[in-house]
């Protein structure tokens, strides 16, 4: 594996620099919005978790989005279920339901539901020296989307590929357990139909807390790469992202697909 580490010692100093690579991500991006180029993008989301058996479990998906440069607020709701025959491998089934209310300064542009069928299928390992975990997560979307003025309804696929990095930071004896913190880290591109190229392109960094065993707190920023003019990918918007995840029965923390599996990303 190569996250390995010869002592608890060693990773003091690795944490120390995340953590300000991860301060100063967050001032570049607080930086670029004031330059007026960049917008932002406000997301509040909830993910509630259920056991139905020992390897299926359901999942709903709660979510408030408010992008005042865009004039919109949009509203999440999904269900869905994963399996997980293997301690390092899921697989996923779901839809998700988008409503997108534009306010009355945006004339030209109607509001929208969209319909978001998904599948995926979900890698995970952790390091047993470093307690670090990490996933790879690919998906399909059908995205139908109706024009709620004219009723008329259009399709995009959509393929992405998240790959996350979540890092406790705390003495390795506290790791993964109630009242401690970790760093998280990830990259997604995301591949579309209608264009046949990849956009948008999110880079994720965030902080996490265990409040106890049944609920997780992360603070998540993200870069996003979009192509406004159909160009190349250019470094469009700033999402500021307060997510909870929330199991209803056992705890999040039981097992190794526990605190990762509700990831953070899948209703965007």
């Amino acid at each position: 594996c190569p996250f390995v580490s010869s002592g608890n010692n060693m990773l003091k100093p690795i944490r120390s620099r995340l953590a300000a690579l991860l301060a100063g991500s967050l001032l570049f991006g607080a930086v670029a919005a004031r330059a007026g180029d960049i917008s932002n993008e406000y997301r509040l989301t909830a993910y509630p978790s259920y056991r139905i058996t020992d390897k299926i479990r359901g999942i709903g998906y709660l979510g408030w989005v408010s992008k005042p440069d865009g004039n919109y607020n949009a509203y999440y709701g999904a269900t869905g279920a994963y399996s997980q025959p293997k301690p390092w491998l899921q697989y996923w089934l779901g839809v998700i339901t988008v409503y997108t209310d534009f306010n009355q300064e945006s004339d030209d542009l109607a509001s929208t539901l969209e319909l978001r069928p998904f599948a995926g299928v979900k890698f995970m390992g952790a390091n047993q020296n470093t307690n670090w975990r990490y996933y790879n997560w690919t998906r399909y979307e059908l995205r139908e989307t109706q024009n709620r003025d004219t009723g008329d309804w259009s399709t995009v696929h959509r393929l992405r590929n998240q790959v996350r990095i979540e890092i406790p930071f705390a003495a390795k004896e506290r790791t993964w357990t109630p009242k401690s913190w970790y760093l998280l880290a990830d990259v997604e591109p995301i591949y579309r139909s209608d264009t046949g190229q990849i956009d948008p392109l999110r880079l994720r960094a965030g902080l996490g807390y265990i409040a106890n065993p049944r609920l997780l707190v992360e603070f998540q920023y993200y870069n996003q790469f979009t192509r406004p003019n159909g160009g190349s990918l250019e470094y469009t918007d700033n999402i500021i992202r307060l997510n909870f995840k929330i199991l209803t029965k056992d705890g999040l923390l039981s097992g190794l697909g526990g605190a990762d599996t509700l990831e953070g990303g899948a209703g965007n």
